[in-house]
């Protein structure tokens, strides 16, 4: 069973890629100086992550600039402790900020060899690990913007499918 956090207003809250365009990696980074987690996701989730999270930004209080966090590169060594699986968000009106809930992506019990049959493991070994962070709304804020210069630097989309090209060579399957 992996690690669960939980973090209120961490002092880091950002997303990275690690690799070339085509091949890059996606992070989110999370915590505060010596005890940051970093997980790893997948491009489509960041996306949908900062378009969300900007919808229920529009209905907030709003945002000092000077609030607003500027350090969000990823910090080294990254290591991510988990793949994730969902993302869920919440927004508590009275305390002005929102709560994100992520869970871990965890083997399908059919995926794994039937040679390994022991009798019933803990149940626990089987749970899926979560991340539960509270963030302000100047560091979505901030998220949103970093995530989609994240997800716009990516392979240019093909004028005729919209998929991206080919990492190498600019070329798309639909060429043919």
């Amino acid at each position: 069973m992996s690690d669960s956090y939980e973090f209120d207003k961490p002092a880091l809250f950002t997303a990275g890629t690690v690799g070339p365009k085509g091949r890059r990696t996606f992070y989110l980074q999370f915590g505060n100086p010596g005890d940051l987690v970093t997980l790893k996701v997948e491009k489509g989730q960041i996306h949908a992550l900062a378009e969300f999270l900007d919808q229920l930004l529009e209905d907030t209080e709003p945002i000092a600039a000077d609030l607003v966090p500027l350090a969000l590169d990823l910090v080294e060594p990254i290591h991510a402790a988990w793949p994730v699986a969902s993302i869920g968000v919440g927004f508590e009106d009275d305390a002005q900020e929102f709560l994100l809930v992520i869970e871990e992506l965890v083997a399908d019990e059919d995926d794994e060899d039937d040679e390994d049959d022991e009798d019933d493991e803990d149940d626990e070994d089987d749970e899926a690990a979560t991340a539960e962070i509270r963030l302000s709304s100047a560091q979505v804020r901030s998220f949103i913007d970093r995530a989609r210069d994240l997800v716009s630097a990516g392979r240019p989309p093909c004028t005729y499918c919209g998929r991206p090209l080919d990492h190498d060579d600019g070329w798309c399957p639909c060429f043919n």
